[in-house]
């Protein structure tokens, strides 16, 4: 080849390169055009404005509720914003405090596992009247934000079969290495941010299809709390009582579980795992009864809408439909060195989403906030704010100010992980997962699993990976 022809060719190189950059820039440009377009379009404050912004949830008999409620009202504190906060135990009341709150000035409001039933009808109090939801849990196969008008654009909910499969690897691998086979599943609900319900039990599927010896006994329903992890445990002792290892839906459900078990002289508490990472279950992990948890650091979780929102309702930001849908990013935690050494005999201590989090630094610095009497989370929520930061001459932050140290702090858009990669096949994802693991008691053996996935619609993505 001339040495004329290979500076044309590198020419041509470098053209094509410089095309694809300028063709993302202005991909870029267009979007941050069009986002910019829409904050203005529904804005419903001015920057510096100090309006209330409500918050309503489902129960606070959960250690992750209370410190959602916590971090909503220490970010509102934070960034110059009213806070009120309400419980609503039926359907009419979730109405009922919804009105409630605009009429009391409300420009945004929170919703922690809301009544999924009237989701149409809580969107369309809010698109009326020009106010801002975002949920925690509220998407269904029916339910999806962006398709009930502009003000609900946001919901946020961890990708719970990532949350289960790796600590339920963990304890499988426990399990295996002890020689011990059988494990009681108890499930979360039918009622109450299914979505999440659905997600656990594809995530034990997940697990289990690398552990095939082990038995899947009990599928109780434990309903998100303690008292309903008692219950659940008390009734699969009454079908039986050789249960070798523990996995509950939550871990107030588990820490219920594993007290009926207790009393019962079942003493498994190191071959139990759970998700969510409460102070509770951090401190049996450190005593050494309890194996692991997997958190998606819940204070920064729970407060960090309040900036997204703020910045919404002052015409800032607004998402485009592959952000609608947000889930937070993930840890794994038990006791220093356990974990790594599991992970390590399972397979998984390369896994693209396998993190081990510092469990004692987290429950000292973190989680036993939750006991003072105005907690104050090591977040700086104002950071998260690109209004705020503006108005304050602060630098964007969104770890908070928190750092990736103690957790993650982080979150990503589901719709855009590599599996699903746009909104539609999302949507198609979620109602196929709905349809067949809202309830996961039809199999007790792999083997009964196994026939059971042989119905799977090809829209169901069942691969353990999340990037």
């Amino acid at each position: 080849m001339s040495r004329l022809n290979k500076k044309f060719m590198v020419v041509c190189v470098l053209v094509f390169i410089i095309g694809i950059f300028s063709m993302m820039a202005l991909a870029a440009d267009d979007a941050e055009s069009q986002r910019r377009e829409l904050a203005q379009k529904y804005k419903n404050a001015e920057p510096g404005e100090s309006f209330l912004v409500g918050h309503i949830t489902f129960h606070l008999s959960q250690e992750y509720s209370m410190m959602v409620l916590q971090s909503i009202e220490q970010a509102c504190r934070q960034l110059g914003l009213q806070f009120s906060s309400s419980l609503a135990t039926s359907d009419a009341e979730w109405i009922q405090q919804t009105q409630s709150m605009i009429a009391a000035g409300a420009k945004a409001i929170i919703y922690n596992c809301p009544s999924v039933s009237i989701i149409p009808e809580l969107a369309k109090i809010c698109n009326d009247n020009k106010v801002f939801l975002a949920t925690y849990f509220g998407l269904t196969a029916e339910t999806f934000p962006g398709d009930f008008g502009p003000y609900w654009v946001i919901d946020n909910t961890p990708m719970s079969d990532e949350q289960t499969f790796l600590p339920l690897v963990l304890l499988f691998q426990k399990m295996r290495d002890n020689g011990k086979t059988k494990f009681l599943h108890i499930q979360a609900s039918t009622t109450n941010a299914t979505i999440s319900t659905a997600l656990i039990n594809l995530g034990v599927f997940q697990a289990w299809k690398l552990y095939p010896e082990i038995m899947a006994l009990g599928h109780q329903w434990g309903e998100w709390n303690y008292e309903g992890g008692r219950k659940a445990a008390e009734a699969a002792l009454a079908v039986r009582q050789d249960y070798e290892g523990l996995w509950g839906a939550n871990d107030s459900v588990t820490i219920g579980a594993l007290r009926a078990l207790e009393d019962r002289g079942l003493n498994i508490g190191p071959f139990t795992a759970s998700r969510d990472m409460e102070m509770t279950t951090a401190e049996e992990i450190l005593q050494g009864n309890f194996l692991c948890t997997c958190g998606f650091d819940i204070p920064y979780y729970g407060g960090r809408l309040v900036p997204m929102l703020y910045d919404m309702c002052v015409g800032e930001w607004y998402p485009l439909p592959e952000e609608m849908i947000q889930a937070p990013e993930l840890s794994v935690y038990g006791k220093p060195g356990d974990l790594e050494k599991l992970a390590e005999a399972a397979g998984i201590d390369d896994h693209p989403n396998f993190k081990v989090g510092p469990t004692e630094e987290n429950l000292e610095k973190i989680l036993k906030k939750m006991k003072d009497r105005q907690p104050e989370y090591p977040y700086d929520f104002r950071l998260m704010s690109y209004s705020k930061c503006k108005e304050l001459g602060l630098e964007f932050d969104i770890h908070a100010g928190a750092g990736t140290e103690l957790g993650r702090h982080n979150f990503i858009y589901a719709a855009s992980l590599e599996k699903f990669g746009s909104v539609d096949a999302f949507k198609k994802h979620v109602i196929a997962l709905m349809e067949y693991f809202l309830d996961f008691s039809v199999a007790d053996t792999w083997e009964e699993a196994e026939e059971y996935a042989k119905t799977f619609p090809p829209e169901l993505k069942v691969d353990p990976i999340w990037k």
